[in-house]
């Protein structure tokens, strides 16, 4: 448990010194994901209502791929799979 961690880390073993290791574990390897649409209004006041979204995150902006490019990676990763170059 965090307790056993705590101590092999040499930190304290009162709660509160294992609530700080907690919470300093929780803040190292915690990692959320949100998906909003970018369409109409709705992501623009969100991030009016919670700036935060914009200043203490990563914004990965994914555009529609052009199909010739998906074909492209696609025959790239299929290539050693065994498919014919017919069952496109």
């Amino acid at each position: 448990g965090i307790r056993k961690d705590a101590l092999s880390e040499g930190q304290g073993e009162t709660p509160d010194s294992l609530w700080a290791f907690f919470i300093e574990r929780v803040r190292a390897n915690l990692h959320i994901i949100l998906t909003m649409s970018p369409i109409g209004e709705a992501l623009r006041n969100r991030f009016r209502m919670f700036p935060s979204l914009v200043n203490c995150t990563h914004i990965d902006w994914f555009n529609t791929w052009p199909m010739e490019a998906l074909r492209q990676v696609a025959l790239k990763y299929l290539s050693d799979s065994g498919f014919e170059k017919g069952d496109q």
